[in-house]
């Protein structure tokens, strides 16, 4: 698969840093709506499994080692990591942050799904501190990309969520950066500023190809990240 094609934007730096995993998200256009056990054939590379969760705007982060052929949703939760080649991890999205992390020394993945609730609950601190605890994960090895989202000029928000995110609150319904936002918790928890990155496309005032729920969308395109099909290094069966 292409990390840019007509139905997905890849994550930019990653083909060259990065060349054991995919990562990206969905454009409009792409059939998101359905993920059968062909479910890999509209991303590519042969992904034998798909994982998702109903999300909740919270904090939960799942480890996933082998799942079934085909997409599984696997109770609520805003995250997932693994280290597993051939499983694909997918977040829904349409306006909110999707993060992308990605360990090059322990060869694992995590993506997160994050609105101003979720961030406020601490998915990204979480999703690290998952990361950590399962796979030794240390932050300054780390690689994060904030994807598609609304941006900062377009997200207007009242002062309590500007309170609850940690930010000085103005008197009235102001904009947000809440990748800004995101971008500053991930500094404070030890991300190196070389390995952050973050897209400057917005899903309300770009130019269409992503959905956008303040544009009265009903539709999500999906984030996902996985590691390719044998390129993991080996692992002892069952492991995550």
């Amino acid at each position: 698969m292409s990390r840019e094609s007509t139905t997905t934007t890849g994550v930019p730096g990653w083909d060259a840093l990065l060349p054991w995993l995919r990562a990206g998200t969905t454009r409009r256009g792409w059939e998101a709506s359905r993920l059968d056990d062909d479910c890999c054939s509209p991303l590519g590379d042969g992904w034998r499994s798909v994982v998702r969760s109903r999300q909740v705007h919270g904090a939960v982060t799942r480890v996933h080692a082998e799942l079934p052929a085909g997409e599984s949703v696997v109770g609520e939760g805003d995250g997932h990591v693994t280290r597993r080649p051939g499983l694909l991890l997918t977040v829904t999205l349409a306006d909110c942050v999707p993060i992308f992390i990605a360990d090059p020394v322990q060869r694992a993945i995590a993506l997160l799904h994050a609105g101003w609730r979720g961030t406020a609950a601490g998915v990204l601190e979480q999703g690290l501190a998952t990361m950590s605890r399962a796979f030794g994960s240390a932050p300054a090895d780390l690689f994060v990309h904030l994807g598609p989202a609304i941006c900062g000029q377009c997200y207007e928000v009242g002062p309590e969520v500007f309170e609850a995110l940690g930010e000085a609150a103005p008197s009235r319904p102001a904009p947000i950066d809440l990748r800004g936002v995101i971008r500053q918790r991930a500094l404070a928890a030890g991300i190196g500023a070389n390995h952050l990155t973050v897209s400057t496309e917005c899903t309300l005032c770009g130019d269409g190809r992503y959905f956008s729920h303040r544009r009265g969308d009903t539709e999500r395109h999906r984030g996902f990240v996985g590691i390719l099909p044998k390129s993991g290094r080996p692992e002892r069966t069952g492991s995550p």
